[in-house]
């Protein structure tokens, strides 16, 4: 297997291939399938095509305002349909000038390094400018500029997407009656260079032409992170962004949550109530904890006030099932398995000089060839930053992130599936409860209307409403003749 990989990294190194070429008809490529994805659910919110109501939801929505709630969702939907193409064709450009020497002009006007050759582009110029930056070490530590090439093209990233996040959050949203949205940059750079730094040195120890070597130590690390992240998360990230409080005992909650607790055998910590009525007016629950040891439940204060205490308890039925099922050992070998995926593909490219020189990146002295001694005992050559590397592949490879989309999708799909069976095992007022709390929650964030499946499959990792009530019914329907 080790040999194949590398005649395929030697073939695809292959200077006569147009890369540049080959990666923007990549990118290319996978807009317009997402494109076509988006056409295919048009018409469904469309009120001359679809003007009533999905039959799956006329028996739950029967209220004299159901009409409206219904055209109210179709425009909320298109609406961000889109506005979601319009960032398409945004982000294309922005692409094709991070990728090109369109900007090379103004970047020399600026008085910045570079600017110049017939490979350059502005990718270069960025990699050139995070070397000069105090943090970087002068451009004589390829981890730290890589590092300072995060941190300046993230600031970068958030600084253009300010025009986009606010039309969608305080335009978008706001006009539906959604948004409270903030922001957190610092906590993702925190976490963002860490990583990077991490990635770029295992792959560097490890060596960058023992593929399967390598991928198996970034996966150790992923999964490290991951792990860690199960704490993180919870106890440190979330309370920078919301409050916690105990769900008060004498709430007509708490009991429903303890009784059903301690039916399930679910080592119930304590139950909290978090503020996600600041940043945004959707509905959620879940639990955390680390495994063997108690775990949390999080109720969204939203959630509490749009739903009746055994609506409530049905949902977190629902979330028990997750538990019930170990569905975070799948989320996490499904994880997983996706990191290797790509990270094996993205191997092949790591030492692709005519890949990296067609972006500017030749070794030449001003980016020397670096030379490291693997454990099979042999030198292999670095023909430009690793992170550059990284970066082009994961570009050249976005159809493959839509393939492994679809795959992790159906596969989350199905777990979603597989907890609402769970609850409607647990009794017929479950599956009646559950039912109505998904469509007072769907009602509320206005999300009633028909899908497409095959959008469906691609752009949600959870069931539509229309979705999962005939899934309910299906379901309730097959332990009724099981009973029988």
């Amino acid at each position: 297997m080790a040999t194949v990989l590398r005649s395929l990294q030697d073939r695809l190194a292959d200077p006569s291939i147009p890369w540049k070429t080959v990666l923007l008809a990549s990118i290319g490529a996978k807009e317009v399938f997402e494109a076509y994805i988006g056409s295919r659910q048009r018409p469904y919110l469309s009120p001359i095509l679809h003007p009533t109501l999905p039959s799956a939801l006329k028996p739950y929505l029967t209220a004299s305002d159901a009409h409206d709630t219904y055209r109210k969702s179709q425009a909320y939907a298109r609406h961000k349909l889109d506005y979601d193409s319009v960032l398409t064709i945004v982000d294309l450009c922005e692409t094709i000038v991070f990728l090109s020497a369109v900007a090379a002009p103004v970047w020399t006007a600026l008085g910045l390094p570079g600017g110049q050759g017939p490979h350059w582009t502005l990718l270069r110029g960025f990699w050139d400018l995070a070397g000069q930056l105090p943090f970087a070490g002068g451009g004589h530590s390829e981890i730290r500029q890589s590092s300072a090439l995060v941190v300046l093209l993230t600031v970068i990233g958030t600084v253009m997407s300010i025009p986009k996040e606010y039309y969608r959050n305080f335009v978008l949203e706001e006009k539906h009656g959604f948004n409270k949205m903030t922001r957190g940059l610092l906590v993702s750079l925190a976490l963002e260079v860490p990583l990077i730094a991490g990635l770029i040195k295992i792959i560097h120890w490890a060596g960058q032409d023992a593929i399967l070597r390598m991928v198996a130590w970034l996966i150790a690390f992923i999964f490290c992170i991951q792990i860690a992240m199960i704490f993180v998360y919870p106890y440190v990230i979330m309370p920078l962004f919301n409050k916690f409080t105990p769900l008060p005992t004498d709430s007509p909650v708490y009991p429903r949550v303890k009784d059903l607790a301690e039916k399930l055998s679910f080592p119930l910590g304590k139950v909290w109530v978090i503020d996600g009525s600041i940043r945004s007016s959707h509905s959620n629950a879940f639990f955390f904890g680390l495994p063997g040891l108690q775990k949390h439940i999080v109720l969204y204060d939203t959630l509490l006030e749009k739903s009746k205490p055994e609506e409530v308890e049905a949902i977190l039925a629902h979330e028990l099932g997750h538990w019930k099922g170990m569905h975070v050992v799948y989320l996490l070998a499904v994880a997983l398995t996706q990191v290797a995926v790509s990270f094996a593909t993205y191997a092949l490219f790591l030492e692709n000089g005519s890949l990296l020189s067609a972006f500017g990146f030749p070794p030449t002295p001003s980016h020397p060839v670096h030379f490291t001694k693997e454990k099979l005992g042999r030198a292999h050559a670095s023909t430009g930053p690793t992170i550059v590397a990284l970066l082009l592949a994961m570009m050249l490879f976005s159809p493959l992130s839509s393939f492994l989309q679809f795959m992790t999708n159906s596969i989350t799909r199905h777990l979603e599936y597989d907890a609402d069976a769970f609850a409607t095992k647990l009794g017929p007022s479950y599956a009646t409860n559950l039912k109505t709390a998904l469509v007072t929650i769907h009602e509320k964030n206005l999300a009633v209307y028909g899908v497409d499946h095959v959008y469906s499959a691609y752009n949600h990792n959870h069931p539509t409403l229309v979705e999962r009530l005939e899934a309910l019914d299906a379901q309730l329907e097959l332990d009724r003749k099981k009973e029988t």
